[in-house]
């Protein structure tokens, strides 16, 4: 491509916002080696493979004997976007020429790694490395010590256990507000006013972003005239609901979540179209899971809340373009980046080009690595923006852009937008 250098050196300077990962406040970077190289997508492919057990991988097995099998399967997935990944992280970060890990030079890199691991200032290092500002992590309780050493690290709210809006789950947003309070409210006016407390009470304590999980299985029922009253009595008494009554509480739940969010002023983030951590399913074992009703239902949620910045972010390619056009038809709706099953090259830049076509500049965010640490969140970047300099290049030769339009245009779906969609202001 004519303009793929030019552009990806240009887009390499730009400034960028991480709104979705999963790096440690306490421990950024990676401790040793087997935090880049058994990865839990990596784990997943490796099993694919032929790998009897990846749990052996992260057993307290000697290190050794653990790296031993990753070699063996090593030549079997060196072709898949996990492991170029992993070849960027060590080529760029550690000096391992092409990223090629061998069994005569791990000893030396898995030494140099712990010994960075130890290091406070070397997970800003990896930031700047790559222009990022910040990242915003994802869990349900930071230490204040590493709040105040790692700044650039801003807290997201999440809690697949309890925080999430999937009528198939047992636990749900009540069982978080009876941890919370010490049991359910009386009434169900009660719980949503203890629900909008329990977001309220977080957004005063320096929390300003949440992210939740919306399942295949969500479906729209809104309670009428008193309804919810008896299911939520139901509910407190452990009576069994059925599947309608199940609905309609988690739609009731779905809304009160909401109210509070538009109480407080502050974005909604969404994961959607995944189905994980089931009995029977190893760790990071996950599928694609499509429900084509589910857009039309979110489309009246997002309607019936304006005022709130819905930043949707989607693991399944087949929902692409159903996003892609709430998105063009609502002004509150955004479209984030590429999770799980999407981060693949060849889906990231048709991703990109439908949305390049289809939306105003200002409607998506193309970084949210979703990484466990600083160096997966690089190698995840570098990822994105090789992507995005290839789509670029394809436009500049189109005439769609100039180059100048084209840095343009990443500048705002880099940092721009980010700062405006998550009201980011950094000191």
């Amino acid at each position: 491509m004519k303009y793929f250098e030019n552009l990806l050196h240009s887009i390499k300077e730009l400034p960028i916002f991480d709104v979705h990962s999963h790096i440690s406040i306490d421990q950024p970077q990676c401790r040793d080696l087997s935090d880049i190289l058994f990865y839990h997508f990596m784990r997943r492919e490796l099993y694919s493979a032929g790998l009897k057990d990846d749990n052996y991988l992260v057993s307290n097995t000697p290190f050794e004997e653990r790296i031993g099998e990753f070699f063996k399967y090593k030549p079997l997935v060196e072709n898949t976007t996990t492991f170029w990944c992993i070849k960027k992280i060590l080529n760029d970060i550690y000096h391992v020429t092409d990223g090629d890990i061998r069994p005569d030079n791990w000893k030396d890199l898995q030494q140099q790694i712990i010994q960075k691991g130890r290091d406070f200032s070397y997970p800003k290092s990896i930031l700047n490395r790559m222009n990022a500002q910040c990242s915003l992590i994802c869990e349900n309780h930071w230490s204040q010590e590493g709040l105040a050493r790692n700044q650039f690290l801003i807290p997201l709210y999440e809690d697949l256990d309890l925080f999430h809006f999937d009528p198939t789950r047992n636990l749900s947003l009540l069982d978080l507000i009876a941890k919370e309070y010490g049991g359910l409210p009386e009434n169900s006016d009660q719980a949503q006013q203890s629900i909008y407390d329990f977001f309220k009470k977080k957004s005063q304590s320096g929390i300003r972003y949440f992210t939740a999980f919306i399942s295949s299985a969500f479906h729209l029922i809104k309670p009428v005239s008193g309804q919810i009253n008896e299911i939520y009595d139901k509910k407190k008494t452990g009576t069994q609901l059925s599947a309608e009554e199940n609905h309609i509480l988690f739609t009731w739940l779905f809304y009160s979540y909401l109210e509070a969010l538009q109480s407080i002023g502050t974005p909604a983030q969404f994961v959607i179209g995944a189905y994980w951590a089931r009995p029977g399913m190893r760790y990071g074992e996950s599928y694609v899971w499509n429900n084509h009703q589910l857009s039309l239902d979110l489309v009246e949620v997002f309607k019936d809340f304006p005022k709130i910045s819905m930043s949707l972010m989607f693991a399944s390619l087949s929902m692409a373009q159903e996003f892609t056009i709430i998105a063009r038809m609502l002004p509150n709706v955004s479209l984030l980046g590429f999770w799980w099953h999407t981060l693949i090259p060849n889906i990231i830049e048709q991703l990109i080009s439908q949305r390049i076509e289809s939306l105003p500049s200002n409607k998506w965010i193309a970084i949210a690595t979703d990484a466990y640490s600083v160096e997966w969140a690089y190698g995840k970047v570098s990822l994105v923006l090789h992507c995005l300099a290839r789509v670029l290049s394809q436009k500049v030769e189109e005439g769609y852009f100039t180059e100048k339009t084209a840095i343009e245009y990443a500048r705002r779906i880099l940092y721009e937008n980010p700062q405006e969609i998550y009201q980011l202001k950094l000191d």
